[in-house]
């Protein structure tokens, strides 16, 4: 069944993925310029993001009128008649949804007793991939034990605790001897190093299917954080 997002939250946020997404694509066509695809991207995004709250019928009426629905765009721009509107009518019927319920309730220490037979121990870096301790970042990187713990202090890296008391961290995470641009960004948004870096190396519908770590690296450290915000921060 078909979901619609009445929530302000919500649909900005499909208003930012669209944005995102077809700017992307947009910049990747030659001899378009840069502000011509920004500009449509906005627009795109805005009609998503306003289409997206309407019911599955609305939806439907509006696609079998969609090439008036350009016209009435391409009339409108030329002849800058703001006060037009597109009259999209109510439907004679409203759709009843309903759930199934939530199913078997339990408290919560069975809750949990049922969670951990569930649980099946990963070594670290089988998620985390290669990890080094200050002993081996100094070694093989030249990091200073000093800069690592500044680093820390200042949530500018990301470290893991492996065992009952040391600390790793992910050698990913380096460019040059220093950690990514965005690192710490992205870390303050998510606010669990362990979170944060199982998020960083997985691809990311967000990013178009792309590691939000790779991203970094590239210096898009702007489209990472945004998206984390988009995942963690937004209801």
């Amino acid at each position: 069944m078909a979901t619609q997002l009445h929530n302000a939250d919500d649909r900005a946020g499909v208003r930012r993925l669209v944005a995102n997404e077809v700017n992307e694509a947009l910049t990747r066509q030659p001899g378009l310029a840069k502000s011509a695809a920004a500009n449509t991207a906005q627009i795109v995004a805005a009609v998503a993001a306003a289409v997206v709250g309407l019911s599955p019928a609305q939806q439907k009426r509006l696609k079998n009128k969609s090439s008036d629905l350009a016209d009435l765009i391409a009339s409108w721009a030329r002849n800058d008649r703001a006060s037009e509107r597109i009259e999209i009518p109510e439907p004679a019927e409203v759709e009843v949804s309903k759930g199934s319920g939530f199913g078997e309730l339990v408290d919560i220490e069975e809750g949990r007793r049922r969670l951990q037979s569930l649980v099946v121990d990963v070594p670290l870096e089988e998620w985390a991939g290669p990890v080094a301790g200050s002993s081996m970042l100094m070694r093989d990187f030249g990091i200073a034990r000093s800069t690592l713990h500044d680093w820390q202090k200042r949530g500018e890296v990301i470290s893991l605790l492996k065992g009952a008391k040391k600390h790793v961290f992910p050698i990913e995470q380096f460019i040059d001897g220093r950690p990514a641009q965005g690192i710490g960004d992205v870390l303050k948004v998510v606010g669990n190093p362990r979170r944060t870096w199982l998020w960083l190396v997985q691809q990311s519908p967000l990013l178009s299917g792309k590691r939000p770590i790779d991203r970094l690296k590239q210096d898009r450290k702007d489209e990472v954080v945004e998206a984390a915000r988009t995942v963690f921060e937004y209801p």
